[in-house]
């Protein structure tokens, strides 16, 4: 899980040549992201966007990938 704190500076402040890097994000996986800025858990945003907690996780690793964030 991502902690809020983090997700909120990664929805700010990464860049990559003048672009965004959330910009890369799908609509859903930007849904997922600000769940977790919300603090919410894996089970809770599966719950609030009608997906399984395996495609929320799926969700998570891509966005931690597309991010450049490992941790």
């Amino acid at each position: 899980m991502i902690e809020p704190k983090v997700a909120g500076k990664m929805m700010s402040s990464f860049r990559r040549d003048g672009k965004k890097l959330h910009d890369e994000l799908t609509e859903r996986e930007l849904e997922v992201l600000l769940c977790i800025g919300e603090g919410l858990t894996n089970q809770e945003i599966g719950e609030k966007l009608y997906i399984g907690i395996k495609t929320v996780k799926t969700h998570v690793s891509s966005i931690l990938a597309k991010l450049d964030v490992y941790d």
